[in-house]
């Protein structure tokens, strides 16, 4: 039976055994279709609605504001997970190899994503492609995590000590970054480290995230079905109010200790702590509540292992990158009316979850029926050609001597040599 005719209820479930911590396919799920209509939303909705006053308008920036967080978190705790699972020191485990490709290959999509190829075909290069995003920042992230991995295999300690040190070291340093100037590294390195050239994520403070999900992947590689109990999800529940409510009162309690005149810069726009306490709010919530729904739906857990293929797929068609038409350029940036927005995103949404829903089908067409169709036409060609084209070069050249029996005496032999005919 073709599964999307099923309601949600009766698709094929994925079974909650503690050989997969499901609760994070889930949180991604959640987490890239928030993007999905939070990108279409920021991309289409006309500056007149865009307003502090609107509590819907509000809500929404709240609720979209919680996804690269989510997604930088998740990624730190997923990786270091399975870096650690493999049980080896960093030069023989297989995981570092893989993340240091997966990490310079999300660097080369982020960039790729970006390249208008009709405008290369006519000189045009637009320094927006080097403007650095989210998939940038993963890659890095990738990379990063092995780098404290490997500090702390070569100083000691406890991982999950260190992934904390980095993370609250570079949300500290954040001000450092934004309070100045990067106009001295070249252009493509500079976007790594200030938005002030139009990057939307910068290195510092998005890694933070990341090394704090990297503590998380430490603890569960040790103790996974601590993910299925009922007090570490609220340990992290608490830790999330915690950071929500007191992050400000720390924050200006260690500028009294230290007097460093960089503090006042992170609390009197408090979103770095402020962001992570929502953080490990949303995910206490996942990992208690998914173990307890039941079985799955194989399409959310699905949804959450396809967010690369979402994102690029996405991109392209709400940007309009590569071919330089998007939905952004055909509908016009900014311009619908909230209710049009609303049904458009919705539609937006419910086309990548159909997409993502028979991406096997699709890739099958992609991957081996179109390259078989390429193969099988040139072949053929290969075929029609010795067979049938000596005859017809023979056709034409008994036309063209007719024809030029009136022309210019020069021509003929030309004619003869195209044909094949050097002698008569």
């Amino acid at each position: 039976m073709n599964n999307s005719l099923l309601p949600l209820e009766h698709l094929p479930t994925t079974p909650l055994n503690k050989s997969r911590i499901v609760f994070i396919d889930v949180l991604r799920a959640y987490a890239i279709l928030m993007m999905l209509q939070g990108h279409f939303v920021d991309t289409l909705l006309a500056e007149s609605y865009r307003s502090a006053d609107s509590t819907l308008f509000t809500l929404w920036s709240f609720m979209r504001g919680m996804t690269a967080p989510i997604f930088f978190t998740v990624t730190g705790l997923v990786f270091t997970y399975l870096l650690l699972k493999d049980g080896r020191p960093l030069k023989g485990n297989k995981r570092v190899k893989k993340g240091l490709r997966r990490g310079l290959f999300l660097l080369g999509i982020g960039y790729l994503l970006k390249v208008n190829f009709p405008g290369l075909l006519f000189g045009y290069f637009s320094p927006w492609i080097l403007a650095v995003d989210v998939l940038h920042i993963i890659g890095l992230a990738l990379i990063a995590l092995i780098a404290v991995c490997g500090i702390r295999e070569l100083l000691g300690g406890s991982l999950a000590t260190w992934m904390i040190v980095f993370g609250v070291g570079t949300f500290l340093i954040d001000p450092f970054f934004t309070e100045n100037t990067w106009d001295h590294l070249p252009v493509v390195f500079a976007h790594y480290f200030t938005r002030d050239l139009g990057s939307n994520f910068t290195m510092v403070p998005w890694l933070g995230f990341a090394f704090f999900g990297g503590a998380l992947g430490y603890a569960l590689s040790k103790k996974s079905q601590w993910a299925f109990t009922h007090w570490f999800p609220a340990l992290l529940m608490a830790f999330g109010v915690t950071l929500t409510l007191g992050s400000w009162q720390m924050l200006v309690n260690l500028y009294e200790l230290t007097g460093w005149h960089y503090l006042p810069v992170l609390f009197n726009n408090n979103y770095l702590f402020w962001r992570l306490g929502h953080v490990f709010i949303a995910m206490s919530l996942f990992m208690w509540a998914i173990p307890r729904i039941g079985a799955i739906p194989r399409l959310i857990t699905k949804i959450g292992s396809e967010t690369l293929t979402i994102y690029g797929a996405h991109y392209v068609i709400l940007y309009g990158t590569w071919l330089g038409v998007g939905i952004s350029q055909m509908v016009g940036y900014r311009s619908l009316d909230p209710m049009t927005c609303i049904v458009g995103a919705a539609v937006f949404v419910y086309a990548h979850i159909k997409f993502i829903q028979h991406i096997e089908v699709i890739r099958h067409f992609v991957y081996e029926q179109i390259p078989t169709w390429i193969t099988r036409q040139y072949r053929l060609s290969l075929v029609w050609h010795k067979r049938n084209w000596p005859r017809l070069r023979e056709q034409i050249a008994d036309r063209w001597e007719d024809r030029l029996e009136t022309s210019p005496s020069w021509l003929l032999p030309l004619v003869k040599v195209l044909a094949g005919r050097t002698k008569e």
